[in-house]
């Protein structure tokens, strides 16, 4: 990955993207911005769970020195709802979108759930819109097509790897756009590695297809391929035997299943736990810490 600076700001880049100056990408860390501890630096989220949040103030600031970053300032900007599914959202210009991610607008207006899809994944081909997703341990992952011009982002926590999420991307990708998952170029952002990411049973029995999902079900097609996929490592401590779960790998396996060449994957292998000067890690900080920001555009 390559590191950019933008003042106070950090961001990293994804060196196979660089030959597509038409492509805008940027993974952004924690440093710089203006929220206070335990949210310290460029936060972009309010998690309703936390009662002590980040202000909204602090956190438009942020989202919108992101958008400077990038030189986005002027570009609209969406994000969906994720609820640690596989559905994936299409933005186009003609449908009901909220397109305020970076105003003050997006948490005093009312939403409805087209104006904001509940989705794990978000694709486009529109030009000079913003996609953006925040992350504090889940995996991000990035899709760029460079000869359709489609670009997407997905949301990998555990559930939504367990359901496929970038497999259904992919799909999703191939059956509106016209994709080939061979011309798709995607890369596993910094997330929670399996050094620190201690899993139960059940989550196990999810990935193998022993127990399944109340609810939002894995697409029948890829359930082989979830449990093929799925990367667990045993850990010996001196108390007990620690199930550990590679959710980078995991989703690189599944990128590989769904058609995507192996030098077509870049991968940060950041972990946000063992890295909380540069992420926000919701496992290492106990539940009460912020959330980094991805964010991807077409040019106008």
């Amino acid at each position: 990955m390559i590191e950019q600076q933008y003042e106070d700001l950090s961001y990293l880049q994804f060196s196979h993207y660089q030959p597509f100056p038409e492509f805008i990408h940027g993974v952004f860390t924690r440093q710089g911005g203006f929220s206070s501890p335990p949210y310290q630096g460029l936060n972009t989220s309010t998690p309703l769970k936390n009662k002590h949040r980040d202000s909204v103030d602090n956190v438009i600031r942020n989202r919108q020195r992101i958008l400077e970053a990038l030189a986005m300032q002027d570009y609209p900007c969406v994000t969906p709802w994720p609820v640690h599914g596989a559905d994936i959202a299409t933005f186009q210009y003609e449908d009901e979108w909220r397109t305020d991610w970076a105003s003050r607008s997006f948490y005093e207006q009312s939403w409805t759930p087209q104006s904001i899809r509940k989705a794990d994944a978000l694709i486009t081909r529109e030009r000079g819109v913003g996609l953006a997703l925040s992350f504090a341990d889940c995996v991000p992952i990035v899709f760029y097509d460079p000869v359709e011009q489609v670009i997407g982002i997905a949301h990998g926590g555990w559930r939504g790897t367990a359901r496929g999420i970038v497999m259904a991307t992919v799909e999703d990708m191939s059956a509106q756009f016209g994709c080939q998952p061979a011309n798709i170029l995607a890369s596993i952002a910094p997330s929670i590695g399996v050094c620190c990411y201690e899993v139960s049973e059940h989550v196990r029995q999810l990935f193998s297809g022993e127990q399944v999902f109340d609810d939002m079900p894995v697409r029948p097609h890829l359930r082989g391929f979830v449990r093929e996929s799925a990367t667990f490592t045993h850990v010996q401590l001196s108390d007990r035997t620690s199930l550990r779960l590679d959710l980078c790998t995991t989703n690189r396996q599944q990128l590989l299943m769904a058609g995507l060449q192996p030098e077509h994957i870049e991968i940060a292998d950041i972990c946000t736990s063992c890295h909380t000067e540069l992420f926000f890690s919701y496992r290492r900080e106990n539940g009460i810490t912020g959330r980094f920001a991805v964010v991807i555009a077409l040019k106008a």
